[in-house]
């Protein structure tokens, strides 16, 4: 549906994962980055199969391998042991060097997903079962997060979130986002900071592309 040429890499969880898929991503040309559970065998050039907790690496300790079979499939592996006797099980055809980087910018994706379930946007309330109306939904949804999304960089740009003692920030770009817009939706607000005129002037400028290209806004009560 999207065509090759518009994948740059596949990122994805322990959920997909499979001879099929993986083989089917290989012969098709598409970079990919997988996370695997811990009982996925690793096979070398020599034949000889292992699992990742005999490697007898420590916490936080890492490995990487340039080339190994994992589930029928050629690849690079990269293993890093965390706590409790877990593992970071990465499978992938990105770059061995790159390969827990890019698989990192998947959080973006898992912290998006985590938002429009709840955390103010509350999809997973909805008890809509007709599929166009869901389609709907979720575009709404997604757009509203994308716009509470750029509010909270453009906020931050200007005054950075304070951070906890682990470097995080106290409170996301997009739920900073979102607390800004539902200030600026109280009947008693005034835009007086730089943050807020400029949510109101995004959303001005929203309200004028609808007017210009004469979208259609059906109200639904």
């Amino acid at each position: 549906m999207l065509g090759r040429a518009r994948i740059g890499l596949v990122v994805g969880d322990r959920e997909l994962v499979g001879h099929v898929w993986l083989k089917w991503l290989k012969d098709n040309g598409l970079n990919f980055v997988m996370r695997l559970p811990k009982h996925h065998l690793l096979t070398d050039a020599h034949g000889h199969r292992h699992a990742i907790a005999d490697l007898g690496l420590a916490e936080g300790e890492h490995r990487r391998f340039a080339q190994r079979q994992v589930d029928g499939v050629w690849g690079q592996v990269w293993v890093k042991a965390l706590a409790g006797g877990e593992f970071l099980f990465l499978f992938g055809t990105s770059g061995l060097q790159q390969i827990s980087q890019r698989y990192a910018k998947r959080w973006t994706i898992e912290q998006c997903f985590q938002n429009l379930k709840s955390r103010g946007f509350n999809l997973e309330n909805s008890h809509l079962a007709c599929h166009h109306k869901l389609r709907k939904l979720l575009a709404l949804v997604s757009l509203a997060y994308a716009f509470c999304l750029a509010v909270g960089h453009a906020a931050d740009r200007r005054q950075p979130i304070a951070r906890k003692q682990q470097g995080y920030r106290a409170t996301s770009l997009s739920r900073h986002g979102l607390d800004i817009v539902r200030q600026l939706t109280r009947p008693t607000t005034g835009a007086q900071t730089t943050a807020n005129q400029l949510a109101e002037r995004l959303l001005d400028w929203i309200i004028r592309q609808v007017s210009h290209y004469k979208i259609p806004v059906k109200i639904i009560g």
